[in-house]
């Protein structure tokens, strides 16, 4: 967002964006502030890749489900590569730009797969439509930040129109993907950032990631009275807070480093400065979050880890959350109330 930052205020950039430090230099020269503020991004980032290994293990053991078992892979990751890539930019000044596009990237693609899940705890997206047909709940347009408008209307839930709701949100991740292709290859054409693209590409890229939150926004409330006991919105919003931390904290530091609160030293440009900043940031944000959610998804207080609850005596939880299991002799109303006796506990 530097280059949207600097044109919103007209400001000459040519400081802002020198060259950046190569890393045997930056790692030869640093001082001990420095230093002191990478060892800790170093292990905030060692702790987040911890816990998403035992993320990783429970979802290994305790989700039959392969669809939903696939989904949280992702979302798995997420904190980890979000803050990976952050201390690595931290590491090497010159690839943090890249590298916090690459983590951008894959933060929308976890956007998207939030969304898939949603359609695979109910079955799939046909399976979707059915619940909303049968419980007459219409798609509403009327959502903030535009629900103050009542133009916007309220359409039919049916298939087609989960669909064209889906792919508000999975254009995003496309089109980052293509934009952040070309920005490389327009910079290693020009071999500086000061073009007409690339404020394009980042207001464009801006645009497309309202829309996809947009989508999400649209589609969650529709059905979150069922997928309470799954606990899926603590997901969701964690996707939520983690991409909104990821881009309005970087359109800070850059606008600090516009405005010269954030000035540069023999070492880091502005610019260079700014991504430090944003970087380190993220690292401890990403274990807070990390946390967080270790906590509210344990286990025994959410149905997706169907197979701990069968462990423990509660064979019907498989049966409801399976859709390719037919045996479960409960209603799903009984398995329903049973589970919510278990997570009680």
């Amino acid at each position: 967002p530097m280059d949207l930052v600097s044109t919103i205020l007209n400001k000459n950039t040519s400081n802002l964006h020198l060259q950046p430090i190569d890393s045997g230099k930056w790692i030869e020269k640093m001082d001990h502030f420095y230093v002191a503020f990478l060892l800790l991004s170093c292990l905030f980032t060692t702790l987040v890749v911890a816990l998403s290994l035992l993320h990783l293990y429970h979802v290994l053991r305790y989700v039959s489900n392969e669809r939903i078992q696939t989904d949280l892979y992702y979302l798995v990751f997420m904190f980890p590569v979000t803050a990976l890539c952050g201390v690595i930019g931290m590491f090497i000044p010159r690839a943090a730009t890249f590298l916090y596009s690459a983590a951008l990237v894959y933060q929308m693609l976890c956007l998207f797969v939030t969304i898939s899940l949603l359609f695979n705890i109910f079955g799939g997206r046909k399976e979707l439509a059915e619940h909303l047909r049968a419980s007459e709940t219409q798609i509403n347009f009327r959502v903030p930040p535009l629900c103050c408008f009542s133009c916007l209307p309220s359409i039919e839930g049916t298939e087609k129109n989960v669909r064209r709701v889906e792919w508000m949100v999975f254009q995003s991740p496309l089109l980052r993907l293509v934009l952040e292709t070309a920005n490389v290859v327009v910079f290693l054409e020009l071999n500086h950032r000061q073009h007409l693209w690339f404020l394009f590409s980042q207001l464009l890229g801006l645009l497309s990631m309202c829309l996809a939150f947009y989508g999400c926004y649209v589609l969650v409330p529709t059905t979150s009275d069922e997928v309470r006991k799954y606990r899926f919105i603590h997901i969701f919003r964690a996707v939520d807070v983690a991409q909104c931390l990821y881009t309005i904290q970087k359109f800070c530091f850059d606008l600090a480093a516009s405005i010269d609160i954030i000035r540069g030293d023999d070492l880091l440009s502005p610019s260079a400065k700014a991504q430090f900043w944003t970087s380190f940031m993220l690292t401890w944000e990403m274990l807070f979050m990390s946390c967080l959610l270790t906590y509210l998804l344990r286990p025994s207080k959410t149905q997706l880890f169907d197979k701990y609850h069968l462990r423990n005596g509660s064979e019907a939880i498989v049966a409801y959350t399976n859709p390719n299991n037919n045996n479960g002799d409960e209603s799903k109303d009984e398995e329903i109330k049973h589970f919510d006796a278990l997570t009680a506990r």
